[in-house]
């Protein structure tokens, strides 16, 4: 049995201001007392340090909502009231409260618990309206994700082969291609432009310490950066490939850009590639209007890897004014079942992104369909980033971040991802999957509330067809 994956999380505050939810407000009527301190479990109360006499003021970071202090103080002195600038944050998809659960997992590497039980949504657009199989959590013989059970979370990448064939002396005829095994479903994508040099320091150390890859530029690939080559995809454009050859001769993989690309033109691409290099391709395909033709067409061509990219809200990007734009779970579903549709969909490997922003969004992209996930804005929340969807997507990143140290914004980078395995591990476990790989295209063990929606209610209130006389 293989050794099991473990994340090493540690908890690792940031120094820089963000906004929360609530706040907390000690009036000047405290007499400093002291019983708050008692009270709260979470330590949101403490004393001073230079004047223990005194109470600091609280700290809203750790604090869960549970009250307590309000009503056990003596003089009515502490107030918690809703922060304001709280509801600005975030948008219709990226929702306030989604943001400040990825800064808590950054800080600590666990999965947040409130208390106050599970709170939403049921329904919703995109993966909210997917609800997973969870029957196995009550099997009595379940002994917990750090129990003696193994559950493997390593998905393959690569071209596998359908069948093999063998000679008349029993000796292997197929030539079995090359695959890459990472530990975790999940790979940083293209990081945002004009990161200060310290934050794209860390998201590579952080894939290193994970043991996943990260999506770079080749033109940001520096010197000291090529020392974690094995962990480094360089992403340049096909007329690029010739001029990066001594790069891409040390790489594992290598993305292209092939969003303006034919179909038919791969073939001379990948030679192309192969006269250069032996990694592994990446071709990076933006998820537009029936993209499951091009994918299929791709396939067949011989493209081992095709990584769907939908906006940053999970949509299809530059869809017709006319029609509502696919989300991503819908968009690999087709992607999948095109290629079962023409029995290929083990000779190449899919990586879904856009839209990927919580630890539940990783096994639902997969159970649509998707070999594995890719990430990028909730690596840079993880490190203080606050993003704003209206009127159009701008994020905000802490002053003074450029100022902190690799090794703290790296541990939480990992520690957000800690948290994202420990809930994979809840998942897999729940639903009696103890490997990733069985998560692809499962949508038996899932609920697509449309579906069922329409099986319902369709009959009823589907519009009745007039035929024109």
């Amino acid at each position: 049995m293989p050794k099991k994956y473990h994340v090493h999380t540690k908890a690792t505050p940031l120094d820089l201001d963000y906004i929360f939810k609530f706040q907390i407000v000690r009036r000047e009527n405290c007499i400093n007392c002291g019983k708050c301190t008692k009270v709260c479990i979470y330590e949101a109360h403490k004393r001073r340090i230079d004047d223990p006499r005194k109470m600091a003021d609280p700290n809203t970071v750790v604090c869960r909502n549970c009250f307590r202090c309000i009503q056990e103080c003596p003089r009515g002195a502490l107030e918690k009231s809703l922060n304001k600038d709280f509801l600005n944050i975030g948008g219709a998809y990226w929702k306030a409260d989604m943001l400040l659960t990825l800064w808590k997992q950054a800080e600590d590497g666990k999965v947040p618990v409130t208390g106050a039980g599970y709170r939403g949504p049921f329904t919703g657009t995109g993966f909210d309206s997917m609800w997973t199989d969870m029957s196995e959590i009550v099997r009595p013989t379940r002994d917990g994700i750090h129990g003696r059970e193994y559950i493997s979370t390593s998905v393959e990448l690569g071209r596998k082969l359908n069948h093999l064939e063998f000679g008349e002396n029993g000796r292997l005829l197929s030539t079995i291609p090359r695959t890459i095994d990472l530990p975790l479903p999940v790979i940083f994508d293209l990081p945002e432009a004009g990161l200060s040099l310290n934050v794209k320091a860390a998201m590579i150390k952080a894939a290193v310490d994970l043991g996943t890859c990260i999506v770079l530029p080749v033109a940001q690939i520096t010197a000291d950066f090529e020392r974690s080559l094995d962990n480094l995809i360089p992403c340049l454009a096909p007329g690029e490939i010739e001029r990066h050859q001594a790069l891409l001769e040390k790489a594992r993989m290598v993305a292209i850009d092939y969003s303006g690309e034919r179909p038919e033109d791969f073939p001379a691409v990948k030679a192309r590639i192969e006269n250069v290099c032996e990694a592994l391709t990446i071709l990076r395909l933006p998820a537009v209007e029936a993209m499951e033709q091009t994918v299929s067409k791709l396939a067949h061509s011989g493209a081992e890897i095709i990584h769907v990219i939908a906006d940053y809200r999970g949509r299809e990007l530059g869809g017709s004014s006319t029609s509502t734009p696919r989300l991503i779970k819908d968009i690999i579903r087709t992607v999948h079942m095109r290629l079962v549709a023409d029995r290929i969909r083990d000779e190449v490997t899919i990586i879904a992104s856009g839209g990927i922003a919580m630890a539940e969004h990783v096994p639902k992209a997969m159970l649509c369909g998707a070999d594995l996930t890719a990430v990028d804005l909730p690596l840079l929340i993880a490190i203080g980033a606050r993003l704003y969807e209206q009127p159009e997507r701008f994020l905000v990143f802490p002053p003074g971040l450029e100022g902190i140290s690799v090794e703290i914004l790296t541990q939480r980078i990992v520690n957000l991802m800690g948290a994202w395995h420990s809930q994979l591990l809840e998942v897999m476990g729940a639903m009696g999957i103890r490997e990733a790989r069985r998560l692809r295209g499962e949508t038996g063990r899932a609920i697509f509330f449309e579906e069922i929606d329409n099986d319902t209610f369709g009959k009823l209130f589907r519009k009745k067809e007039v035929a024109s006389i």
